[in-house]
């Protein structure tokens, strides 16, 4: 195709991407939405649960805090909870944790993995997961698409849904503008959904954000435990941000706080989303090569992609690579998927980039990559068409974090990508689909405090950090970072695995720096570093690799108990298997 022509269908589709766009806020309607919560500031209520598979003795509940704690005739806000109790005596206090996101849920971590807990902060702490305001069961829920028009239906085979494709040539100059095409479609997508919001929610969407959220464990600790109380925390991938800001909001209450898995809070409110990313992506390339370092040592007998015992990892590296960069010019048809569809390039990457982060399931990312390079691409485009999509309760938290910048142009992120792409990661683009925090300059409210530092307060307590050597999302060098800026506050604590956060793959020596952490507020020694007792490959039960799925299930459901690491990762072992049909 000439350049006119290339450029005709480039603008033809970005005005059809508009027009759509446009069409979003028509059906979303202007009324809004979210009404005000009902209760008194103070409230907290315990009861039942009502899931079955709730831990015998577990609790849910809500605490009704300020919806605005800068104002206080603004109303109220209703934090759903769920407590897992100590099983000890003397009792210590509780912890309260957040499995990241931003978006996870809290209260299904207390009711239902609360023992799990246990085992490595010490059964003498009450357990507490909440939903953080805006998300999951907690009121005002963020609630931006109602009517006839779901997010999910809005992103469907756009940018945000199928992801960047890149050329192999990153030098083409085609490669560039199609690139940058493709980000001018995607800043008006997020303009219009941003809109949407505007029209159901109103004002309403602004009392999200880190900021509030501590404020409100503040709150809800002071019920809890009483004034002036140590605050106990711990906090995974995203819920290292929330530590950060609680730590440097409320330095005198620290009491046992760990972050897994760092994100720098610092970068987080102050960048924009593509200046984060390479420093985000500086372990993530060496974890995709450890994955056929791992497979090759494994063998043809337990990784699906080994054509033979000690092969060169470079060469499944490169037969991979080859196949992914092919999908640029011809995208591979998969009419047997939960939704047909096509699999492409960027799609691949966001398949391979979500699955990085959780080790256990790398003999399903190979088969579902060796079957898709036999013309099979199901359980890819079914792993990633599987998106936990709840509206815009991410958008609410990053953006109302974000520090206030202007409208950018799509050449900016596209050759900051391009020069990521040749010098920090091949995933780039990937990940800045796969996690949703751009396209805050089209952002509707301001938040009523949104803190953006400092972020090396002198604690009370020392915080524990805690990172992997080879972890795709969150590197050891944010968790050496953030140990910079609170050198005489914390310690550091280094796991020996990939994966994202110590999760991933379990160690003796982690469970115990932090049961001694909790027991006493004893940190590591100085370059400390535990290694791990799983395998990313285990050996299969027999030498078919059609035993993957099974080996690998059983690897991952230990004492038929869910690993806490599910609630962590984007693409698990237990979706792997739902992608691929097999249970």
């Amino acid at each position: 195709m000439a350049i006119a022509e290339r450029a005709a269908s480039a603008a033809w589709k970005h005005n059809v991407v508009a027009l759509l766009a446009g069409g979003a806020l028509a059906f979303a309607g202007s009324t809004t939405s979210v009404g005000p919560v009902q209760g008194n500031v103070g409230d907290i209520s315990w009861g039942n649960c009502t899931d079955n598979s709730t831990l015998p003795g577990a609790e849910c509940g809500y605490a009704v805090v300020p919806l605005d704690h800068t104002n206080s005739s603004a109303g109220v806000a209703k934090i759903a909870l769920g407590r897992y109790n100590a099983t000890a005596s003397p009792r210590k206090g509780a912890v309260f944790f957040n499995p990241g996101g931003p978006g996870g849920t809290g209260v299904y971590l207390a009711t239902q993995l609360g023992a799990s807990f246990q085992e490595f902060v010490g059964e003498d702490y009450d357990i507490i997961g909440f939903d953080p305001r805006g998300i999951g069961l907690s009121e005002p829920q963020t609630k931006c698409f109602t009517g006839n028009g779901s997010r999910q239906a809005f992103i469907a085979n756009t940018v945000l849904d199928r992801g960047y494709d890149v050329s192999p040539n990153l030098t083409d100059p085609f490669n560039r503008y199609h690139l940058i095409e493709t980000q001018r479609d995607a800043n008006a997508l997020y303009q219009a959904q941003f809109q949407v919001c505007a029209q159901t929610m109103g004002e309403t969407i602004k009392y999200a954000g880190t900021t509030s959220v501590v404020r409100d464990i503040d709150y809800i600790n002071t019920i809890l435990e009483g004034n002036n109380s140590l605050i106990n925390f711990y906090g995974f991938s995203y819920g290292t941000v929330m530590g950060q800001y609680l730590v440097n909001i409320f330095p005198d209450r620290v009491g046992r706080v760990v972050i897994d898995g760092v994100a720098d809070a610092d970068s987080w409110a102050n960048k924009a989303p593509y200046q984060q990313l390479p420093v985000w992506l500086n372990s993530t390339d060496a974890t995709y090569k450890l994955l056929y370092s791992e497979c090759a040592k494994a063998g043809p007998t337990a990784c699906a992609l080994a054509t033979k015992e000690n092969e060169d990892p470079n060469d499944i590296f490169n037969r991979v690579e080859d196949w992914i960069d092919s999908l640029y010019e011809t995208p591979l048809a998969v009419p047997n998927a939960t939704l047909p569809g096509i699999l492409t390039n960027g799609r691949a990457r966001l398949f391979i980039e979500g699955g990085l982060e959780a080790p256990l399931g790398w003999p399903q990312i190979a088969l579902g990559l060796a079957e898709a390079m036999l013309g099979d691409g199901s359980t890819m485009l079914n792993a990633v068409n599987e998106k936990d999509l709840v509206d815009l309760e991410r958008s609410a938290v990053s953006c109302n974090d974000q520090k206030p910048f202007g409208l950018l142009k799509p050449e900016t992120v596209v050759d900051a990508g391009l020069a990521a792409l040749q010098s920090v990661s091949r995933f780039f683009f990937s990940v800045l689909v796969a996690e949703p925090d751009s396209g805050c300059q089209y952002w509707p409210v301001t938040p009523p405090e949104r803190y953006l530092g400092p972020w090396n307060h002198t604690l009370n307590n020392p915080i524990l950090i805690v990172s992997n050597t080879h972890d795709p999302v969150t590197p050891l060098v944010n968790g050496q970072a953030v140990h910079s800026y609170l050198a005489d506050s914390s310690g550091l604590l280094i796991q020996n695995s990939p994966g994202h956060t110590s999760q991933a793959l379990q160690s003796t020596c982690t469970k115990q720096h932090l049961r001694a952490y909790f027991a006493n507020g004893t940190l590591p020694t100085p370059g400390t570093v535990c290694e791990v007792e799983e395998s990313p490959f285990p050996p299969p039960s027999n030498s078919t690799a059609s035993s993957i799925i099974g080996s690998a299930a059983i690897a991952t459901s230990a004492n038929s108990k869910m690993r806490i690491s599910d609630t962590i990762h984007r693409i698990t072992p237990d979706k792997l298997r739902k992608a691929s049909g097999r249970s």
